[in-house]
Formats: C-alpha cells, structure tokens, sequence
C-alpha cells in the first residue's frame, strides 16, 4: 500500500508532464491543471475550450502513471461551468459521466451564435 505522500508525488509527476504537453494560449489552460488527494481520491483537474478540445496528455498521463489501486478522477470544466468527470476505479474501470465532444461542439457552436448575435446588432446601430 503506498502512503500519501508517495500518492501525491505521483500526482504531482502527472501534473509536471501534463503541463508539458499543455497548448499555449494565454496560460490560463496550462495553470489550470492541478490535482487535490481527498480521502484516497485523487482529482485531477483542467479547463477545456474550443479547439484545443482536452488540452493536454493528462488523461493519459494519469492512465501510464497512476499506480493500480489508487482511485482517481479527471474533471474537465468548460468556460459554460459544465463539468466532464472521467476516471477509474479500484478495480481499474474507466467511468465518465458525459461525452467530452458533444460539450466541446456545443461550447464552440455557442460562440458562434455569440458572435453572429454580435454583428447583427453591430450592423443594425450602424444602419440607425
């Protein structure tokens, strides 16, 4: 059985390589992965958005580093504050609440209507 902190250098390490591997936009996606150790649960966390879609390697960096055994969690949140959660157990199931793709197509349609919604009303004072 390992010991917490041994769990939560491990968590750290796949914290390190996921920011690694994060895209650069402004940074607030590369500083948004993180992780907290609760009660045995270990829960990784990012922010995700259009199209850098999942952001970085962290859900296979979690799956190559994580030892078995130890339960953990990666939360996905949108800028909309809809929250994906995918993880495994115990056993070694893999769990997800929702599907990423249908949230991230959705998000970016939003910014489309977002957008158009914009220069309507844009078009529309400038015609006045």
């Amino acid at each position: 059985m390992l010991t917490e902190t041994e769990i939560r250098a491990i968590a750290q390490r796949v914290v390190t390589e996921s920011k690694g591997t994060a895209k650069v936009d402004t940074g607030a996606l590369k500083r948004s992965i993180a992780y907290t150790y609760i009660r045995g649960l270990v829960t990784f966390r990012q922010f995700v958005y259009g199209q850098y879609g999942k952001n970085s390697m962290l859900e296979k960096n979690a799956i190559k580093l994580m030892p078995y055994g130890v339960q953990w969690r990666i939360v996905y949140t949108t800028f909309g504050g809809d929250e994906i959660e995918i993880g495994r157990t115990r056993q070694g199931r893999a769990t997800q609440s929702s599907t990423l793709k249908s949230l991230v197509k959705s998000t970016t349609s939003r910014i489309r209507n977002l957008i158009a919604t914009n220069k309507k009303k844009r078009d529309g004072e400038a015609e006045d």
